[in-house]
């Protein structure tokens, strides 16, 4: 079993030696993240559109503002008419643009040379509060490999040596003990409510001293000994919505 979302990214620069730089640093963070990714590099704002025309779509993009037309800013302008979601950093030499880029809604700004210490803490953030929804759970019920979204889980719940996942429309059952699952669950999202259950607080919509009500109406039990960690972490999710 494993939790993985595929974090896909684009370089935009015009000037190889940076180009390669950005590059190199991107890889050494998500190496050290240990996020699974895919960088596509662009020589030119008009490269990039033509493989955006296409259908291509990012998470995170790090594009530079000084380059021949389509120039780093016109060219987030452009993805903003089709993109709402991308994270985009502008590159720069001059702090003399940050104001020009309003419209285009980046997420940050950092001046050249590029500084990798920052650039993690950007990725790192953008990874973890925007796309760990994105995850899929990988698990083999039966002869099936499946990929469950995580966003779509409601519950876990062990039914004699396996696992049974509670979806919106389908059970799954899977080999396995549920405290090992959960090590490979964000904790974040998924708490333990009950000796032989599970729940995904983000499809938790009321909870009592007894019982998590899904988004779905589905009810969980929810025991003692486990309900001030989970109304601790209940509470937690509703203030940082």
């Amino acid at each position: 079993m494993r939790v993985k979302v595929l974090y896909r990214v684009a370089i935009c620069e015009d000037e190889a030696v940076f180009r390669l730089e950005q590059e190199a640093v991107c890889r050494r963070i998500f190496e050290k993240l240990d996020i699974e990714y895919h960088i596509s590099v662009f020589e030119s704002g008009t490269d990039f559109l033509a493989e955006f025309s296409k259908g291509a779509r990012y998470d995170f993009l790090l594009l530079d503002i000084i380059m021949d037309e389509p120039n780093g800013m016109e060219l987030a302008r452009r993805i903003r008419e089709h993109d709402n979601d991308a994270a985009i950093v502008f590159l720069t030499s001059s702090p003399d643009y940050a104001l020009q880029g309003y419209d285009a809604r980046a997420l940050h700004y950092l001046m050249k040379p590029l500084d990798s210490s920052a650039l993690e803490r950007l990725i790192a953030s953008d990874y973890e509060h925007r796309h760990r929804r994105n995850a899929v759970l990988t698990v083999k019920s039966g002869a099936q490999n499946l990929r469950l979204p995580l966003k779509d889980i409601i519950c876990l719940e062990t039914v004699g040596r396996r696992v049974r996942i509670t979806m919106p429309d389908e059970t799954i059952t899977i080999s396995g003990k549920l405290s090992d699952l959960l090590e490979d669950l964000p904790k974040e999202c998924f708490i333990r409510c009950h000796v032989g259950y599970a729940v995904n607080l983000e499809n938790i919509r009321k909870l009592t001293r007894t019982s998590a009500v899904a988004a779905n109406g589905k009810s969980i039990p929810v025991s003692r000994a486990y309900f001030k960690a989970v109304e601790k972490a209940f509470l937690n999710r509703i203030w940082d919505a």
